[in-house]
């Protein structure tokens, strides 16, 4: 029997920040080695790992992030005393783990050149080709990126995922344009539709693409997901793990 992966959506922020290290190490220890986390660049080209634009929503900080340097993002205070984290602090301490790399799309190209400035450390190159995946928001980026760094590896993005899952929710996988070997998100609920079920994630499964549960809310959505015979299960909620292990 095939065994789902559990992935930490930007790691565990019951008690911590998203996408800092307290909230990775807090997924650690709920038993995660599979994580998911966001790239950003600031004003002077480094790598930060942040979901928005700006930091407003969790510290109250609205200047967009392209145009703070390492030195002033350094200097935002999170709640509870934490700090945003720069790839470099990131690499290591969390290198060691599998990880969706989501590349946010303002200032992408700049995330991407910078990432691929840091290739030239094998250690680096070596993680990224072989313990990441790359979502990228356009095809544009996603092209650049796979120029930069060619053993990229790519999960499906947006627009495919929702043209694939409503294919296959309707029995029409054909007209879903899935890939094999592409790995699909797949939410609990589309449009006011339970979606995530056997039928669904074997339609996929048929065309040799895998299926990610993407972000379910409630231990039954999780439930749902799992004997759905979903591959993978990318989650907000690590407390919901040790129940099903």
């Amino acid at each position: 029997m095939d065994v789902t992966t559990w992935i930490s959506h930007r790691g565990y922020c019951e008690s911590t920040t998203e996408n800092t290290a307290e909230s990775f190490r807090a997924a650690l220890e709920h038993g995660f080695t599979h994580l998911e986390t966001d790239l950003r660049c600031s004003s002077d080209g480094h790598i930060v790992l942040c979901h928005d634009p700006d930091l407003g929503r969790i510290a109250r900080h609205f200047v967009p992030i392209h145009l703070m340097s390492r030195a002033e993002l350094q200097r935002v205070e999170l709640p509870n005393g934490q700090r945003l984290l720069f790839f470099d602090e990131f690499f290591e301490e969390f290198s060691k783990f599998d990880w969706i790399l989501d590349i946010k799309p303002e200032n992408a190209a700049q995330t991407i050149t910078k990432l691929h400035a840091l290739t030239s450390d094998d250690s680096v190159k070596n993680f990224l080709e072989k313990h990441a995946r790359f979502l990228c928001w356009n095809a544009q980026h996603e092209d650049i990126l796979a120029a930069r760094i060619p053993k990229a590896k790519f999960m499906a993005r947006d627009k495919a995922c929702y043209r694939a899952g409503t294919a296959a929710l309707f029995g029409l996988p054909g007209l879903g344009s899935i890939q094999r070997n592409q790995t699909y998100a797949v939410p609990p609920v589309l449009k006011g539709v339970p979606i995530l079920n056997k039928g669904v994630v074997s339609r996929f499964h048929d065309q040799g693409a895998k299926v990610i549960g993407y972000l379910p809310e409630t231990k039954r959505q999780h439930e749902q997901a799992l004997k759905a015979g979903v591959d993978e299960l990318l989650t907000n909620h690590a407390h919901f793990k040790p129940a099903f292990d």
